[in-house]
């Protein structure tokens, strides 16, 4: 398919990559930024624009790899007639794009993103559509560069966006205040990468509530005490000590 890309980010550029090296034609790059517009096109073989008044208009796929707040802005000032026009974003409803197309949908890559890391990992693509045509042109771009796809309504997507909040970004921000702490209490942190390691790599073989361990499922008071205790030039940590520990607790010991 000829693609155009809106945005030049890690979306874009995950997407983008994914699209060249399966046979698409990301014909267009548009950005505000021109170096960063440039950047990319090179990158995929396409031409470049900052203004959205020269759009390529022969495209069979316009992709919004933006921001949230982004989507809201093109949906008052782009107009692409019955193309077909998908978001990428996982809170944002479908209907957000709706004045820029009758045929509208959503590509969101269920996985977190970053251009600098080239190799990109497997990312499920939670598709919608604004009608059958539509969800069908998206499957197939869509199963063209992923092995993993699944059809969801935006509430639906909006859950899954939720638990991946859970999964990724709160349990990367508890290992960086890990790294923290042992770094301010001269300790060294990549004595932790193995544990860190083999608490993921259990997750291929057992489910997660299966296999947790520590002082809060045991309700070991003395030991949650005594981490606490030693956490009172660390505020944020020992606010949120507490809150997980009854957590997992409760999870695993409360009636079901």
């Amino acid at each position: 398919m000829d693609i155009v890309i809106i945005g030049a980010g890690n979306v874009a550029h995950c997407f983008g990559h994914l699209m060249k090296l399966h046979g698409h034609h990301v014909t267009q790059v548009i950005s505000r930024r021109k170096e960063n517009a440039r950047e990319l096109a090179e990158l995929l073989g396409g031409e470049y624009t900052t203004e959205l008044i020269d759009i390529n208009m022969e495209a069979d796929v316009y992709l919004l790899a933006v921001n949230d707040s982004v989507i809201l802005e093109l949906n008052d000032q782009l107009r692409l007639g019955r193309r077909i026009v998908v978001h990428t974003a996982g809170a944002v409803p479908m209907e957000a794009i709706s004045r820029m197309s009758m045929n509208i949908g959503v590509i969101y890559p269920l996985q977190s993103i970053r251009k600098e890391i080239k190799s990109y990992p497997s990312i499920p693509l939670i598709l919608e559509g604004s009608n059958d045509e539509v969800l069908k042109r998206l499957y197939a771009l869509a199963q063209s560069i992923s092995p993993v796809t699944a059809t969801m309504n935006s509430a639906q997507r909006l859950q899954m966006h939720l638990a991946a909040v859970f999964c990724n970004n709160f349990t990367n921000h508890l290992i960086a205040l890990a790294k923290f702490y042992c770094e301010q209490e001269g300790r060294d942190f990549s004595l932790l990468g193995p544990i860190i390691r083999e608490t993921f790599q259990r997750l291929d073989k057992y489910p997660p509530e299966s296999v947790q361990t520590g002082p809060a499922i045991r309700h070991d008071e003395q030991t949650m005490a005594l981490h606490q205790s030693i956490l009172a030039q660390f505020p944020s940590m020992q606010q949120i000590y507490p809150m997980l520990s009854e957590s997992i607790y409760q999870f695993h010991h409360a009636e079901k």
